[in-house]
């Protein structure tokens, strides 16, 4: 068996086995050691069109792993201080602009839950409890994550907003994905609950 024929098999190896991985990190890893493994073969035995794909696989896995990766680390930062306030610019490549004028009805109770928000300006009230959410409030992630997946109240406009909005499937996608995005999104929830059971001990229920 001759040295190129060892690298083909090698990559092809590491590419059936990046199939069997569970976590998309350990997959990205071991499709980026298959492409450079692919790339050395190519040139070795000379197939250069060959090269070109390994080295286009190569970089597009890096892409999406540092991306996840920057995520990841970002949420470790959030998750680690403790009462820090809540920050999305780990999020926003994921995350789209929403402007949205006075008045307007942006769900309702008993809407598909299908995005989590963030406000930049304005106000936010939910009706049916009489609450308001501000500039830096984050908010619809706990009804994205119900067994139910409906909002618990109208959400409406109180004057011009501009928001950010992050959708229900790419939160399940980064959720399941990155760990530490995982228990970071549970903070969040655990903290929401908190605050409503002290709202509720005072005569307030708020939802989320």
């Amino acid at each position: 068996m001759t040295f190129a024929e060892i690298l083909g098999y090698a990559a092809a190896i590491l590419l059936i086995a990046s199939f069997a991985m569970k976590t998309l990190t350990t997959i990205r890893y071991l499709a980026v050691a298959a492409a450079v493994v692919l790339a050395v073969y190519a040139i070795v035995s000379g197939h250069y069109v060959v090269l070109v794909l390994a080295v286009l696989l190569a970089a597009v896995n890096a892409w999406r792993m540092w991306e996840a990766e920057k995520v990841v680390g970002a949420a470790r930062a959030a998750a680690a201080g403790a009462g820090a306030p809540v920050t999305v610019d780990w999020l926003l490549p994921h995350m789209e602009a929403v402007a949205l004028p006075k008045g307007h009805i942006l769900f309702h109770k008993g809407d598909p839950a299908d995005a989590m928000y963030f406000i930049s300006h304005g106000r936010i009230e939910l009706k049916e409890f009489g609450v308001e959410v501000g500039k830096d409030s984050l908010f619809g992630e706990i009804g994205v994550f119900a067994v139910e997946n409906v909002r618990t109240a109208t959400a409406v406009c109180l004057e011009d907003c501009s928001l950010l909005k992050v959708s229900a499937e790419r939160m399940r996608e980064l959720f399941y994905q990155n760990p530490d995005f995982g228990f970071f999104l549970v903070g969040v929830i655990t903290r929401r609950l908190v605050a409503d059971l002290d709202r509720a001990s005072a005569g307030r229920i708020s939802p989320v």
